[in-house]
């Protein structure tokens, strides 16, 4: 199972960090280990580089987008995807800082789903040391 952290980064940030990505990922996992003491200055810095998520607008247009369709189900505030073809299962958590994404493939059906909504969206795996604009994955995909 892969964790996908994925954060709105603002686009001045995107526009400078666009074709050397791994910077960003260095500072986003920087603030991903900080020790408590260091939690205000973390803050900060994530103020600074990320917009905060519409997270019940964004929730409310996601379910309103799938709900019709059969391997989607949303329970709470858990949105799932059970696609038996394709062998993926994967369950997404939108927050107002972070949206997390947890799959059992390398790509998630989600990711496609959140590119309609945004494309300043910087998904990052820190356990697999992955990272990438969603933008990118479009001409990848």
């Amino acid at each position: 199972m892969r964790t996908y952290y994925i954060f709105k980064v603002k686009e001045e940030f995107q526009s400078l960090y666009q074709e050397n990505q791994i910077i960003l990922y260095h500072i986003f996992k920087q603030i991903y280990l900080l020790k408590k003491e260091d939690l205000s200055y973390g803050y900060s810095l994530f103020k600074q580089l990320t917009k905060k998520i519409e997270k019940e607008k964004l929730d409310k247009e996601i379910f309103l987008l799938l709900h019709g369709s059969i391997p989607y189900s949303k329970r709470k505030n858990i949105h799932h995807i059970n696609n038996l073809y394709k062998d993926e299962t994967s369950q997404m958590i939108v927050k107002h800082a972070y949206i997390q994404v947890e799959c059992n493939q390398d790509i998630s059906f989600f990711f496609n789903v959140l590119q309609q909504f945004d494309s300043h969206y910087f998904v990052c795996d820190f356990d697999n040391q992955d990272y990438f604009f969603l933008e990118k994955l479009k001409m990848l995909v």
